[in-house]
């Protein structure tokens, strides 16, 4: 790469921020899981599940045909409304935070070991239960209250989760420990984003929300790069994209999640039939797929080595030299598993890992993004 279409790559990845492309239909969904309200793309699959009333289990599909592959049940789990799934390094969360009428008292997130989760179609799981800080009024409030919440996240070694208010159409974010116990949720951001939200990822430094507006009208939500160097997730703004076009008014997008390696991204639709201003909407249950065209993805060749050295092969550390200020490093097996990571950093622990190929992810605080295959001897 010369040094002019360096400098091109670097500036596109500056200002594309909160366009996506290539929206296509992937395939149906199985009638198994056709109230899909949570989406997780692990070890090579799809991960999903339904909501409120439906078996506590996650359901494996195939990521080519959609075809059911497996069904992992959760042995001490109650799925009382099933709204979203996230995941850290080590571990999987499923979120029981539905709260349509705003009265639960009993709001939990399952954590399971990805570890167990693969090898098992039976699972246990740790319970970690939480309330609002701010929530005073428990009285039922069918789609009126501010305390229905149908996205969480992993971010930084915790627990956001985006509220999905009928009262005013704003989302606040609350923040909890991803430990098991009872804790409060506290209250560290909000953004009047005019709509329902129903799913979040954070991916390549950036975070992408599903939703849809009163009229169902679906949408996402872009939050760029660098916009936030705290947990005040709204605190620099984000960009709405509607999905009106692509999906059709009507659909109730639910859920979002992110092909690690890609750029892409995957959401669910769970089929509908409903009727607006005397307009009846019948749709079956979906996954649609998408470009995130603001991730650049580089791999490094002798000219860009210039600006950054890795180690490779590695043995107890992976080491960036970089004049470049780094956002985080994550590792990545074979299989597209998350096997180690760090925020804020240019060398990351590998002592632990076996023999074998990586690939390495170093997102920069500019929101340039790279590749790199290394070796672990």
């Amino acid at each position: 790469m010369n040094k002019l279409l360096f400098l091109f790559v670097y500036l596109i990845c500056h200002f594309l921020y909160g366009q996506v492309s290539n929206f296509k239909e992937k395939f149906d969904l199985p009638e198994t899981v056709n109230e899909t309200s949570g989406l997780l793309f692990f070890d090579g699959k799809i991960i999903t599940h339904n909501d409120s009333g439906g078996q506590a289990s996650l359901y494996e599909l195939d990521s080519l045909t959609g075809n059911l592959t497996r069904t992992v049940a959760i042995n001490n789990a109650t799925n009382i409304d099933w709204e979203d799934i996230t995941e850290d390094e080590n571990h999987i969360y499923i979120a029981d935070i539905g709260n349509n009428n705003g009265n639960r008292t009993d709001l939990a997130i399952y954590k399971i070991l990805k570890s167990e989760f693969k090898n098992n179609t039976a699972v246990n799981s740790e319970i970690i239960t939480f309330s609002y800080e701010d929530q005073t009024n428990f009285s039922s409030q069918p789609n009126a209250s501010n305390f229905d919440a149908e996205a969480i996240v992993a971010y930084k070694n915790h627990l956001l989760i985006f509220t999905k208010n009928w009262q005013d159409f704003k989302t606040n974010v609350y923040k909890i420990p991803i430990e098991q116990g009872n804790h409060t949720a506290i209250k560290v951001s909000s953004a009047n984003i005019e709509g329902l939200i129903t799913g979040g990822v954070f991916a390549n430094n950036r975070f992408f929300l599903t939703g849809y507006s009163s009229t169902l009208i679906p949408f996402l939500i872009f939050i760029a790069p660098n916009s936030t160097l705290d947990d005040a997730i709204f605190s620099s703004g984000f960009d709405k994209i509607s999905l009106e076009d692509n999906l059709g008014q009507g659909s109730q997008v639910e859920a979002i999640t992110n092909i690690q390696e890609t750029g892409k991204y995957y959401i669910s639709r769970e089929k509908i039939t409903t009727t607006i201003a005397g307009t009846s909407y019948n749709f079956n249950q979906k996954l649609y797929e998408f470009k995130d065209n603001t991730q650049s993805t580089l791999t490094l060749n002798d000219d860009f080595l210039k600006f950054v050295k890795i180690t490779n092969p590695i043995k107890n550390n992976l080491q960036i030299t970089t004049k470049k200020d780094i956002e985080s490093i994550v590792i990545y097996n074979s299989l597209s598993e998350v096997v180690a990571s760090n925020f804020g950093v240019t060398k990351i622990n590998t002592s632990k890992l076996t023999k074998g190929i990586y690939y390495a992810k170093i997102v920069f605080k500019d929101a340039l993004t790279m590749f790199k295959k290394i070796i672990k001897l």
